[in-house]
């Protein structure tokens, strides 16, 4: 009923007697699908989304609550992935707090792992980072423990990691982008915040006005919708596959 999954010679990396995974045949994840998708899924619940963002900003202070929230995030990213309705309330729902313990265990590995690799071979962090990256999305889904989170996550990520990489890569690319022209059309001028001094430009480029700025705040709620909408479409492909 499945096909094997192939893998590209740069991704050959898989110990042995590590499980494979086999995927369903309407299993479509490339760098093209993932930014339209990234668009459509973000953009259908941009609303929504922004406004959990704005309260997972505003409550972000409080401790144990700050938690649940951030894992309330995830969350989203899920219910999305299966076109499963949810409201801008829906990251201060209970049973997200009930996992903080394996989330707070998940996120301390994961961060600490991803420090060593980086600081030592930038690839190999990048790498390890596609790889463990939808371990959370596993643990919040499926119920998984921390170990087995890791493991579906790596899994079913063999073989399209630099698919997601470049999808995921192409959509900071383009909110960079946008934040560049944006800057440049609403930056100061030089006397405007001559009181600064030369503390007020970053990279030699005068600060944006205020209307610059909040143009670019918008910028990046929308394309946070977006990125959470990739994450969703990545996760609702990777979940087709049954791992062995």
């Amino acid at each position: 009923m499945f096909n094997k999954l192939e893998v590209p010679m740069d991704e050959q990396i898989q110990t042995s007697g590590e499980s494979q995974a086999t995927f369903q045949p309407d299993f479509d994840l490339s760098v093209g699908t993932i930014i339209a998708n990234g668009f459509s899924i973000g953009f259908k619940n941009l609303f929504r989304i922004i406004g959990c963002y704005i309260l997972w900003g505003i409550t972000f202070w409080i401790p144990y609550i700050n938690v649940g929230t951030t894992i309330g995030l995830y969350g989203i990213a899920v219910k999305m992935s299966k076109n499963e309705p949810f409201g801008v309330g829906e990251i201060f729902k209970r049973e997200y707090r009930t996992i903080m313990p394996e989330f707070l265990l998940l996120l301390a590995l994961y961060g600490i792992t991803l420090y060593f690799a980086y600081i030592f071979l930038i690839i190999p962090g990048i790498i390890l980072s596609i790889a463990w990256g939808f371990s959370f999305f596993f643990l919040i889904d499926k119920g998984l423990g921390v170990t087995e989170s890791l493991k579906a996550s790596n899994k079913t990520t063999y073989g399209h990691k630099w698919d997601i990489f470049g999808g995921m890569f192409i959509l900071y690319l383009i909110g960079l982008v946008i934040t560049l022209i944006l800057w440049l059309i609403f930056k100061t001028k030089p006397d405007e915040f001559s009181e600064l001094g030369s503390g007020s430009s970053l990279l030699g480029l005068d600060p944006p006005n205020v209307l610059g700025i909040i143009l670019i705040i918008i910028v990046w709620l929308i394309m946070a919708s977006v990125i959470i909408g990739a994450e969703a479409y990545i996760y609702r492909e990777l979940s087709k596959k049954e791992i062995q």
